[in-house]
């Protein structure tokens, strides 16, 4: 999209272009034809001319400088705008007109005849807000944004398809984008007094930004060595100052779609610094306790202490964040309670935190990261050792009763030894349960199929849930019961 300056509706926009065409005639009228910028372009106009004939290498490589040098006398001494657009738009011709001589260029000098030809570009659209017609401005603005669109996929243009030396060196993508945006004004009050600079700008540092920007994404998604955080952390400090000159750039000219992206980037670009931050945290606190642990005879705790404040900010810098780098912070740290500081609960409760947060990442899947493995091995562990020893601590309470109810759990095990229908006429008869209103069975309900209703009935009657309220003698007799009847009642299936 074209630059529309200030413009905001139809009817400024005319006014806009009616103001620029007035400009532009007043400047023609202005014009000197014998000034000594206009004399040294017609010079250099003569000699660029005689370019079209020339195929001898030797010869181009004495007559492009002097065409070079004699376009940069008369921008030098331009006295006017006009002049000044004029000699620029003139030296970024012959810049362009270089790389389809037959001159001995690789891909290295390519890319700098370019970035000369853009830095003229900007030189004459900044001369041309004061008297060049706004068709000038749009024509060479996207002359402008045609030569880096070329740039960015070099290898695969026509005149690189003609000219295959011209890709010989050709640096990569973020380089190229680099170099073309260092020509650019930096200053906001520069490209702010001409729309088309303005807009150009920000459209090149969006550029720039979005190409950086999936590298860090990719450092983000995929890092894992303290070199690539690192790394991390420089792009984003490079990408912050491109967005922010996006976004003031692309506000003056009122191009939406480039403040939204811009906008967006920005907010995206704080997520990926506090994960890149927080990952750095984490391998910081990693490499300290690797010293504390491999220095030390005994533990140093006032080490430990720092490594644990160093997962803690790893923990806090990503938590409103990222969920991932969240919860390998809370691993990290359940890893250091437990395999360091055996401080078991305190490790398992982290350990718990990184895996509910593993959990919520749904429907994005971390079940194979190693983090993952080592947290829910630990939980396992500390999950089944806690039911060992709730079911020692139950045995224990147990043991007292089972060796008072000793008879009656040896008449129980005989009655079961009989089969069900024994077993179910002892149950109701010897230990009916307290407060039951439930009488023996019936003989029609103690024969055939309804011998196994007979049994799923009692165990429901008996079973301990239903009895945790009673003294704990009951209870112990309700379990064995329970028991005694349920493996009765798989032989009826």
């Amino acid at each position: 999209m074209l630059p529309r300056g200030a413009a905001d509706d139809e009817d400024s926009y005319e006014a806009y272009i009616a103001a620029a065409d007035k400009r532009f005639r007043q400047a023609q009228i202005r014009d000197r034809p014998d000034s000594p910028s206009n004399v040294l372009r017609s010079k250099a106009d003569k000699l660029h001319a005689q370019l079209a004939g020339v195929t001898t290498p030797r010869v181009l490589n004495t007559l492009v400088p002097r065409v070079v040098d004699t376009y940069g006398k008369a921008l030098a001494a331009a006295a006017t705008p006009l002049e000044r657009c004029a000699a620029a738009q003139s030296l970024a011709e012959v810049e362009l007109k270089r790389l389809e001589l037959p001159l001995d260029v690789d891909g290295r000098e390519a890319l700098e005849l370019q970035a000369d030809t853009l830095k003229h570009y900007v030189t004459a659209l900044l001369a041309g807000r004061d008297c060049q017609t706004i068709p000038w401005m749009d024509s060479l603005y996207c002359a402008a944004t045609q030569l880096v669109d070329q740039a960015k996929d070099w290898e695969a243009s026509e005149l690189v398809q003609q000219r295959p030396q011209l890709a010989d060196g050709w640096p990569e993508l973020g380089q190229v984008l680099r170099r073309l945006h260092s020509v650019l004004p930096l200053d906001l009050g520069s490209t702010a007094s001409c729309a088309h600079v303005a807009s150009l700008t920000a459209w090149l540092a969006l550029t720039l930004a979005t190409h950086l920007y999936a590298e860090a994404c990719t450092i983000q998604d995929e890092g894992a060595s303290e070199q690539q955080w690192r790394r991390g952390k420089t792009l984003v400090a490079d990408i912050r100052p491109l967005l922010e000159s996006a976004l003031a750039n692309a506000r003056f000219v009122s191009e939406e779609a480039m403040i939204e992206e811009a906008e967006d980037k920005l907010e995206s670009l704080n997520i990926c610094e506090h994960i890149c931050l927080s990952t750095q945290a984490r391998h910081t606190a990693d490499a300290m306790l690797r010293d504390v642990l491999a220095n030390s005879e005994e533990l140093d705790m006032e080490g430990v202490r720092v490594v644990t404040d160093k997962y803690l900010e790893a923990i806090a810098l990503a938590s409103d964040f990222d969920q991932e780098a969240t919860a390998r912070a809370y691993a990290a740290l359940g890893r250091l309670y437990c395999s360091v500081l055996r401080m078991t609960d305190k490790g398992t409760h982290y350990y718990s935190q990184a895996l509910h947060l593993a959990h919520s990442m749904a429907p994005k899947v971390v079940t194979h990261t190693a983090w993952y493995k080592d947290a829910a091995a630990v939980l396992q562990k500390a999950q089944e050792e806690a039911l060992r020893e709730e079911e020692r601590q139950a045995a224990q309470e147990r043991a007292p009763f089972v060796e008072e109810l000793s008879e009656e759990l040896e008449s129980l095990r005989a009655a079961a030894d009989r089969g069900a229908r024994a077993l179910l006429v002892h149950v109701y008869s010897k230990h009916s349960p307290t407060g039951s209103e439930t009488t023996t069975p019936t003989e029609d309900e103690l024969r055939g199929d309804r011998l196994k209703d007979a049994l799923r009935k009692a165990i429901v009657l008996y079973h301990p849930d239903r009895h945790a309220n009673k003294p704990t003698r009951w209870q112990v007799l309700a379990q064995e019961i329970t028991k005694y009847l349920s493996a009765r009642y798989q032989d009826f299936k």
